[in-house]
């Protein structure tokens, strides 16, 4: 049984007390005559050996040992809802209630302020960070050095891409969704966790790093929210109990809080990310970002603007998709076969040019994008050539790390040094055959992978998407220019100046303050898709991290994905108009969005005609390489 510990003033503000002043200072006097009692009491209750006395205590809350010993589990419900007493500044507890008042517009607003402002006077927040005249803090706290993707994590165009991902996957004002953006949710973060994972030589979930707002092994605890002048209560074993129920939905059974079993076929897909990102992954979030401070203001993990700054969100994150990853292990493999359209693409296929390099052999062809030149010199009677070993092909993928002083439009125009991955351009050049004397119409998938990770379905990482029509019997060299890759915002951002186009600043809110979310996600579309200069994990000096590339030809007809290039990315971001399907009938992240034959990506795709693998090497290089 939860009680109060402290009178409540919501008494005096009535509209027909004219004597507010007397109200509260009465309320106030009998607070003080109650105050030693309570300071007694909380001091008892910090020697107690009892934890859960010590864990309501730190609530604010007492309870009854009696009750307790019968029913311990009542003592917290879920979601309590609690509201902050306006009492008196020496009390320093909260007090339930299980009423409401009737009040003015601005008596509600000068309560929530009321209760915000004893929130901030009862808990306090810990001694700031001690930080050098260069910004860091002493080595022995945290040394930058040891953190491997610091300069990822900060990105600030991979930052701002999240928060416009956010923008554009909403739930509308009229409560829509957009089409399956439950699996969107998922498969973005897929991505994200892939790359990120990637980017550094050390697995992020095998580095302990320290953080001066976050010494090391800090445990969860229950946090308090205000939420409409109320606050909540959200419990580990709320959040236990979330996971608990998802993991049970999963595994074929229901639950309360999932009475309709989930269907073990693609299509739920987005029915069980939609239910993980609205409960089980958002709860998660706010427990998180609270971990320090459970019970004051919340940290940069909450929201999409800096989320990603945090290691915990790529830690959450993997959490989360592991409980999809389990969902997808039901499925069982997929047979390809039944999508294999006549087409043949063998490795020796699957040819890589910098653009650098075709410039200097053929600097006219940047006006069709080399394509007269890749079929005049990888196609016809050149078809079954293995340009493996050519000057003008490379086996390699090539990164660098630029650096530059960016300004914060948004933060009093304050500059800050930053370092940024950035990839050496370069264009595909595809064979492929025609098998039948009809016209066929086939889709693209390009996916790489580091080797030591092949076999697992979550580290694969799409890097382009497009469609293209084969006359009957043609042999054919299709070319494909990176920066028009279905993953990125396009037009790809290369320079400092586009990448400071894409900060979400006051004017750009202001301007579009009264737009539906739907609206507002419609307009903000082209601005949503990966960062083109972190199309590559940075990969690794000397002779680099080996990779695998798949080139995945699948039936094109009636599809859905597009023969046009858009803006934004309709992998990541769904489709640009809000009411759309999303442009692919195949699952997201297909051919990866079910579990290898006997976990083996080699015995999946074995014998398919409709699949080349070629190995490459991401290498990060000391020397600089053009931009284009």
């Amino acid at each position: 049984m939860l009680i109060a510990r402290v009178p409540s003033y919501n008494a005096c503000y009535k509209e027909d007390n004219k004597a507010l002043l007397n109200c509260t200072k009465t309320l106030e006097n009998e607070s003080r005559r109650t105050f030693d009692y309570e300071m007694k009491r909380e001091r008892n209750i910090k020697r107690s050996s009892d934890p859960l006395e010590k864990e309501l205590s730190y609530h604010g809350l007492v309870y009854m040992p009696k009750i307790r010993k019968r029913n311990p589990q009542a003592l917290i419900k879920k979601k309590q809802v609690f509201e902050r007493a306006d009492i008196d500044i020496n009390a320093q507890n909260l007090a339930s209630r299980t009423s409401t008042t009737n009040t003015t517009t601005e008596d509600a607003n000068e309560s929530i302020a009321l209760q915000l402002a004893r929130l901030k006077s009862i808990i306090k927040d810990p001694p700031p960070a001690k930080l050098n005249p260069n910004g860091w803090p002493d080595k022995d706290v945290y040394d930058p050095e040891l953190d491997k993707i610091f300069w990822w994590r900060n990105d600030h165009v991979l930052n701002e891409f999240h928060e416009y991902w956010h923008l554009v996957i909403v739930r509308g004002d009229d409560n829509t969704r957009k089409n399956r953006d439950g699996e969107i949710f998922i498969h973005t973060h897929r991505q994200l966790l892939a790359r990120s994972v990637l980017s550094t030589p050390i697995l992020i979930h095998n580095t302990r790093v320290h953080f001066t707002a976050r010494p090391a092994n800090q445990t969860l605890h229950d946090i308090v929210e205000i939420v409409n002048g109320k606050v909540s209560v959200y419990t580990i074993s709320d959040l236990e109990e979330e996971r608990q129920s998802l993991i049970e939905w999963v595994d074929g059974g229901t639950n309360i809080k999932h009475p309709i079993p989930l269907k073990r076929v693609d299509s739920d897909a987005s029915i069980l990310g939609l239910d993980a990102a609205l409960h089980f992954h958002l709860i998660g979030h706010k427990v998180l970002s609270r971990i320090m401070n459970p019970y004051t203001i919340n940290r940069v993990l909450t929201g999409p603007r800096a989320g990603i700054r945090d290691p915990l969100f790529l830690k959450w994150h993997r959490y989360v998709d592991n409980i999809f990853l389990r969902w997808q292990n039901y499925l069982g493999p997929s047979d390809f076969h039944h999508d294999a359209p006549n087409v043949t693409i063998r490795t020796t296929d699957i040819i890589l040019s910098f653009t650098d390099v075709l410039f200097k052999v053929y600097p006219d062809g940047q006006k069709d994008e080399w394509s007269e030149f890749g079929k005049n010199t990888f196609g016809g009677s050149n078809f079954d050539v293995d340009f493996t070993n050519s000057p003008i092909v490379t086996n390699e993928l090539h990164t660098k790390m630029k650096y530059r002083e960016y300004v914060w439009r948004e933060d009093l125009f304050d500059k800050e040094n930053i370092s940024y991955v950035f990839p050496r351009d370069w264009h595909y050049f595809l064979r492929v055959t025609n098998e039948v004397n009809v016209t066929s119409i086939i889709t693209f998938r390009i996916f790489i992978v580091p080797e030591v990770f092949s076999d697992s379905i979550v580290h694969w990482i799409e890097l382009d998407k497009f469609k293209k029509i084969l006359r009957p019997l043609e042999k054919t060299v299709i070319v494909r220019e990176l920066d028009k890759s279905i993953i990125i915002r396009k037009p790809a951002q290369k320079t400092e100046s586009q990448f400071d186009e894409s900060q979400i600043i006051p004017n750009l809110q202001k301007t579009n303050s009264g737009l539906t979310a739907q609206a507002l996600s419609e307009k903000l579309f082209c601005h949503c898709g990966w960062p083109y200069h972190m199309i590559l994990p940075r990969g690794t000096k000397g002779e680099g991290t080996k990779f695998k590339m798949i080139v995945f030809i699948s039936d094109g007809t009636n599809d859905m994905v597009p023969l046009y290039d858009q803006c934004g990315s309709t992998v990541l971001c769904g489709a640009e108009k809000w009411y759309d399907k999303f442009p692919d009938i195949r699952p997201m992240g297909y051919p990866f969005n079910r579990p290898f034959k006997d976990g083996s990506y080699e015995k999946t795709f074995k014998g398919l005609h409709n699949v080349a693998i070629k190995d490459v090497a991401i290498i990060w290089k000391d020397d600089d390489f053009s931009e284009f």
